[in-house]
């Protein structure tokens, strides 16, 4: 058969081909694996110092940003104690503030700010995250797993100086692996005495998989800090233990039987890295490398040789045995002198062409055909009047002798979130999906069509129904609709809605497409992933009809909502917005609903009116979204009007606060109006704000700006003095705090219409 075979010249072009193909591949093979072997052994060297190198390299550049971002954070004004102070009621602006620092950063988890040895009482313990506000008990046991013990954080915040890792991994509990907790705390503004103290809680998984993209993985990693600390550990080999491996580190004598330890320390934050790494698997490579270098070349001669003649026949026969079937083909090829395997692939090749394209063609125009049909039956469009025979030809096509029929419109929740917002051509594509899944329930029951043009949220099924189950409408259409419901979960994680329209016949389809699209209001009532008939809202209606009461009694619940605000009691105005949602859910009235939930917005809006202005048009602008936007659900609705409330009940509280600021100030100025270094940048570095904003706020506040009140507090001391001691002028400007006596005689000069010496005398008169 092979000689036979060999006496063709198509078989030998193949043959040729294959060998060709082998000859280069063998001697490709053949170099790379010379080259391999020759370099193996320096590579293996080489990459040791080049991985140990790179670790230690990233672990400083990570630790440095986080330096360099601090400082940086110690400059930002809106994040000083009194700015967090004013804002302590809004955790949200600060959550957002560091959030932003948080956000160019992929390997951190969490970014904390805390203040000690603070004026304001309402920061002591507080750690302020880009997730809200902490104690330290808290934040340990939420944002660190409970990892860490609290103590060991609040005494490390408490007495940092310089930059430290607090790391879960030192605790006897915890054991190697990738759940770790490491928190970098580092002085805000870089010196030893810094009130302020970002903590910034690393992503240890990440940290983990960076290092083990760069080491064997047999291999063990563990990184101290300066001060032989261990806070990073890799668990590459089940026969170490993180502690033996810190033991032998520590001891230089003591060494581990098949292992090499290889060691590198930063240059900068002094990070020492030791990788443990078996040392049969360090040489390991080599050895193997060079056995089986010989033996894939050898082995790929062999087998190369043997697939050579195989495939080479495999490709001639079918293409022989094809051409000889074709005596036309044959002629062909014989009179232009071509080879018959160019002939018959150009052959091949258009009769598919053809083939696709007029499959293509006739899909298309069916698709189209039946869709618009479809469409037009579901808007009523169609009758005896204006239906062609041909349009009537392929209604009966398709709906054939089946009578009746429903429609089921699938929506997806979230529409506006989450679908809404992808391409139209990924738009299409899940509505597809939808429409797939849809008609491949066809069976038995009858046949499904999907129109995906027909909602712009979702999709329209029409269930043609055979006769002996239309009593079972309801029942299957539920069960289709839970089907389609749960494959968009599973698969696309798209949480959808259905509502089922009840059966009409088929001329009156656009009946139950009416009947399915009105449900759609109840949605809000039965939640995301719902399945709604008619029935059921029929039923709500008898039950609602003994409910007058209770309709009138929730409209009444605006006034209730507008004194539980003013009451400044969030549990009050919590219950009461649970009541609310309860009563809703329960009663399912969609026109109470939307008229209640504007009365609420309406309400709000007058409260809005008695806040501070620096808040008053952010609260406004939430009103208006919330007005404007529609809520999926009402838990969601009463949730977004409880976010409102609390800010509003917030900033009624924000007077207070601006006097306590008022208070504090004239305080600070009592107690240290005598030194003559008192200026509006101690008051303002004192109480952590701007001179701008100390000016602005006490002038508006007192009238006066600062300084003159200052010196005015200054003159009226001095004139006391002036009248009830003998002091000299000279111990008297040291005692109220100005520089000298000339700057004394002209402030008093200036403010009394006489010097200091001339009012003495004057009051010194009229007392005797």
């Amino acid at each position: 058969m092979v000689r036979k075979a060999l006496q063709s010249k198509l078989y030998r072009n193949f043959l040729g081909r294959y060998l060709l193909i082998l000859a280069v591949s063998g001697l490709l093979l053949l170099i790379t694996n010379i080259i391999s072997l020759s370099n193996t052994y320096h590579r293996l060297t080489e990459n040791t110092h080049r991985f140990m190198a790179h670790m230690t390299e990233l672990l400083d550049t990570r630790i440095l940003d986080l330096q360099k971002l601090t400082l940086s954070v110690s400059h930002d004004t809106r994040l000083l104690p009194y700015q967090l102070h004013e804002q302590i009621n809004y955790p949200y602006l600060i959550a957002d503030e560091l959030d932003k620092l948080k956000a160019p950063s992929s390997e951190l988890d969490s970014i904390g700010l805390f203040y000690r040895n603070t004026p304001y009482s309402s920061l002591e313990d507080v750690i302020f995250t880009d997730t809200g506000m902490y104690t330290a008990e808290s934040y340990v046991q939420l944002i660190c797993r409970s990892k860490i013990a609290p103590e060991s954080l609040r005494s490390l915040m408490e007495e940092l100086k310089t930059p430290m890792l607090l790391s879960s991994l030192t605790n006897e509990h915890n054991q190697g692996g990738r759940d770790h907790v490491l928190l970098l705390l580092v002085p805000l503004d870089s010196t030893p005495y810094s009130n302020g103290i970002m903590i910034y809680k690393l992503n240890y998984a990440a940290m983990i998989d960076s290092f083990q993209r760069t080491i064997d993985p047999a291999s063990s990693l563990i990184i101290f800090d300066r001060y032989g600390t261990p806070f990073i550990y890799l668990d590459g080999s089940p026969d170490l233990d993180w502690r033996e491996l810190a033991l032998a580190v520590q001891n230089s004598e003591q060494r581990f039987r098949g292992y090499l330890l290889l060691q590198e320390t930063s240059e900068k934050q002094q990070f020492h890295v030791v990788n443990a790494t078996q040392r049969n698997a360090y040489f390991h490579e080599y050895y193997v490398a060079l056995t089986v270098s010989l033996g894939i070349v050898l082995l790929s001669l062999g087998l190369g040789l043997v697939l050579s003649f195989r495939s080479a026949r495999k490709s001639y026969e079918p293409i022989q045995e094809l051409s000889s079937r074709l005596p036309s083909l044959t002629e062909r090829s014989t009179a232009h002198d071509e080879d018959e395997l160019a002939q018959l692939t150009r052959y091949i090749e258009q009769m598919r062409d053809e083939s696709i394209n007029m499959s293509h063609m006739m899909h298309n125009q069916e698709i189209l055909t039946r869709n618009q049909l479809l469409l037009a039956v579901l808007m009523g469009k169609l009758n005896v009047d204006n239906t062609t025979q041909a349009n009537r030809s392929v209604l009966h096509k398709l709906l054939g002798s089946r009578e009746w029929g429903n429609v089921l419109v699938i929506m997806f929740d979230d529409y506006n979130s989450k679908v809404g917002k992808e391409p139209l051509s990924e738009q299409w594509l899940l509505k597809y999906a939808v429409c797939n899944v849809f008609e491949n329930l066809s069976g038995e029951h009858g046949i499904n069509y999907a129109l995906d043009l027909a909602i712009d949220n979702g999709i329209v099924g029409i269930v043609s129904w055979n006769k002996e189950f239309v009593d079972q409408w309801e029942e299957r259409s539920r069960a289709f609709a839970a089907q389609v419901l749960k494959f968009m979960d599973r698969h696309f994680k798209l949480s959808l809605s259905c509502t089922i329209g009840e059966p009409q016949s088929a001329a009156e389809l656009y009946q139950s497409y009416n009947s399915a699209t009105s449900l759609a209001e109840y949605r809000i009532f039965a939640g995301k992933q719902s399945i709604i008939t008619q029935s059921e809202v029929l039923q709500q209606q008898k039950i609602e009809g003994h409910m007058v009461g209770d309709k009138r009694q929730i409209t009444d619940m605006a006034e209730e909502l507008h004194a539980a605000v003013c009451s400044k009691d969030p549990e009050r105005l919590q219950r009461l917005i649970q009541e609310l949602k309860e009563r809703f859910t329960w009663l399912e009235d969609a026109s109470t609903f939307r008229l209640t939930f504007l009365q609420m917005i309406f309400t709000l809006n007058q409260i809005v009116n008695n806040i501070s202005l620096s808040h008053r048009e952010a609260i406004k602008y939430k009103l208006e979204t919330l007005a404007d936007q529609h809520s999926e659900t009402v838990g969601e609705a009463c949730a977004n009007l409880l976010d409102v409330s609390r800010s509003i009940q917030d900033s009624l509280g924000e007077d207070s606060n601006e006097d306590r600021l008022y208070s504090s100030m004239l305080s600070y100025v009592a107690q240290n109006y005598a030194d003559y270094n008192l200026s509006l940048s101690t008051v303002a570095e004192q109480l952590s704000l701007t001179p701008s904003y100390v000016t602005r706020y006490f002038k508006n506040k007192n009238g006066l700006p600062l300084m003159q009140y200052v010196s005015r507090i200054r003159i009226e001391k001095a004139k006391e003095l002036l009248e009830t001691t003998n002091f000299s002028i000279k111990e008297i400007v040291e005692q109220v705090g100005f520089v000298d006596e000339n700057n004394f005689s002209r402030a008093f000069r200036k403010r009394e219409g006489v010097s200091p010496t001339k009012y003495r005398s004057v009051r010194q008169n009229l007392s005797s």
